[in-house]
């Protein structure tokens, strides 16, 4: 049915009748289609203001935490029992030292449990070269320890430090913008990466998204609510806004992003929704619409069964009637049992063949007699002016006693005149016809002697068996010695080639004579298209033209070009269906 639907004529009843049809359909499909993505697309946007206020939330709760935190190590950067240990060190016995420290634990540990994001809190002495740390209690410390954590406050552009991939609250007593200069003491919150992991992945789980969290500019510092950090991360600090945080949203094929980026704490948290998320609660709406296209296609698919079985396919078998008569197979006719209006036509129809039939047959058998004398006219043409030639170089070999040559040539010649007279086979195959010429081509080769070389390319195994009239080729091979090679003294060339196009076998022969010029070349191909009958000296390319349009019709036969290698090139084109089977006459 689908072959049939795309052979239809766009200004066919059928075609207009089922365009009509579909402008009554269209419309109302159309308006419900946008019915039902207008009720969709609102309640998608619900749906992403709700997971927005999600984000938001988060911000909010984070902010709120650091904010507290950064408060927390402000003060107790200037808590008199810290600062006063470090300025009192000097006057303090052994005792007193430990006891302070042990003092400052305690106190270190009442602040750590005091946010569960605070995984350590550590306090420096460098004037002892001490460290007091909530997870690893009292120690000694090298200079470069401290110093170096020292050397990363405020690396992340805000109030959060990197240190040895950590985030760290910092503050130190006194401030002191040249860091080479050591300080009574350094306080630090160590943030717990793993606790704002699991928040981010408790509010991903929530909103069925992806959360990642970035503090500093580029991104220094990255947490993610899945295992990958995902590809669409800005690193641009954004300008600036009245509003403490800005947001940035985009959007991609499978998800929507929404970036938050705080400009007084210098981070960015960023949700990547998947759209299949943000759809989930609007399938019933994308199934209805489903529903709707399949109950319309549905209908389009009737309607157009119906109107093919009605009017169409009873139609078509008229008008492939119509073809077949075009084709000359007069003999047909449709078989039918119908008593409306296409009854009619095909009765009308069968009569109508009938008598062409009756006028064609006339005139059919004595074509095919004409066209059979004309075919054995044309062949016995062929062969008389060789046998001159032939005889001749036999005398010339004679001359000279030769004998070896004479012998071979003789064979040679028996061959020639052995396929060349056998009348009871006015077909063979290609492998047959091929070998003939060869044993021409040989003769020839004697003749002209080293004057000319031939290259003769091998004929595939799947061409063998295809039929075609005898003595086509030999008079191609005989054209290029009479008429393209005979005035060369040496380097002579001929080239024997195949090329298959669609269904149709080009055999070429080719030369580099310089005979040919552009005037003699345009006349023979006027000559060939209008095959024109003509005895002068290309009558053999004219003969086997009218031979092989007389037995597989016009679009076969010779064409004529400029070789590449500078002489003429004859193609013989025949159809390649005639492999293995006898082509019907």
């Amino acid at each position: 049915m689908k072959r049939l639907l795309s052979r239809w004529n766009p200004n066919s009843i059928v075609v207009k009748l089922i365009g009509a049809f579909l402008l009554v359909m269209l419309p109302l499909s159309a308006l419900s289609i946008s019915i039902t993505y207008y009720s969709s697309n609102r309640m998608q946007a619900e749906v992403e203001r709700a997971n927005e206020s999600k984000l938001h939330f988060y911000y909010s709760h984070l902010g709120f935490e650091l904010q507290r935190m950064t408060g927390m190590v402000t003060e107790y950067s200037l808590d008199e029992v810290l600062s006063a240990f470090s300025t009192r060190i000097p006057i303090m016995s052994r005792y007193e030292v430990d006891l302070s420290l042990n003092n400052i634990y305690t106190k270190l540990k009442q602040i750590k449990e005091t946010s569960p994001y605070i995984s350590d809190v550590v306090y420096y002495v460098p004037q002892i070269n001490k460290r007091v740390s909530t997870s690893s209690g009292i120690r000694d410390v090298t200079s470069d320890e401290w110093q170096n954590l020292l050397n990363t406050m405020g690396n992340l552009n805000g109030a959060l430090s990197k240190y040895k991939n950590e985030l760290y609250l910092l503050r130190s007593n006194p401030y002191n913008l040249d860091s080479n200069v050591p300080p009574n003491f350094l306080l630090g919150l160590k943030l717990s990466s793993a606790e704002l992991e699991s928040r981010l992945k408790e509010f991903a789980v929530s909103g069925g998204s992806d959360i990642t969290l970035a503090f500093g500019d580029g991104n220094g510092y990255v947490l993610s609510s899945s295992e990958k950090t995902p590809e669409w991360l800005p690193k641009e600090k954004p300008h600036p806004v009245e509003e403490a945080v800005s947001i940035q949203r985009d959007r991609d094929q499978d998800s929507i992003y929404y970036s938050l980026y705080d400009h007084s704490n210098n981070f960015r948290l960023t949700a990547s929704i998947p759209n299949a998320v943000l759809m989930k609660p609007i399938r019933i709406y994308s199934l209805l619409l489903r529903l709707l296209t399949v109950v319309s296609i549905g209908i389009v698919a009737l309607f157009s069964f119906w109107t093919y079985r009605t009017i169409h396919r009873p139609m078509s078998i008229l008008i492939r009637g119509f073809r077949k008569a075009e084709q000359g197979q007069t003999g047909i006719s449709i078989t039918h049992s119908r008593r409306d209006e296409f009854g009619y036509l095909y009765s009308r129809f069968n009569e109508m063949l009938k008598h062409l039939h009756t006028l064609i047959e006339e005139n059919y058998v004595q074509r095919i007699r004409t066209g059979e004398a004309e075919l054995k006219h044309l062949q016995s043409q062929i062969t008389p002016h060789f046998l001159y030639n032939s005889l001749f170089s036999i005398k010339q070999m004679a001359e000279v006693e030769n004998v070896e040559l004479i012998k071979e040539f003789s064979d040679y010649l028996g061959q020639y005149f052995r396929y060349m007279t056998r009348d009871s086979a006015r077909e063979v195959t290609l492998q047959q016809e091929v070998e003939h010429a060869m044993v021409y081509l040989a003769i020839q080769q004697i003749r002209f002697g080293p004057r000319i070389h031939a290259e003769v390319e091998e004929l595939e195994p799947e061409w063998r068996a295809i039929q075609l009239p005898r003595v086509l080729l030999q008079p191609m091979i005989e054209n290029v010695f009479e008429h393209g090679l005979k005035q060369k003294s040496s380097n002579g060339l001929l080239q024997i080639s195949y090329e298959l196009t669609e269904q149709m076998l080009s055999i070429k022969i080719e030369d580099n004579g310089d005979t040919m010029d552009e005037d003699k070349l345009n006349l023979l191909k006027r000559q060939l298209a209008v095959q024109e009958w003509n005895q002068g000296e290309i009558t053999g390319l004219l003969n086997v033209n009218q031979r092989i349009r007389i037995k597989f019709g016009s679009r076969y036969g010779l064409v004529v070009e400029r070789s590449p290698l500078g002489g003429l090139c004859v193609r013989v084109n025949i159809p390649v269906r005639g492999a293995g089977h006898k082509c019907s006459e």
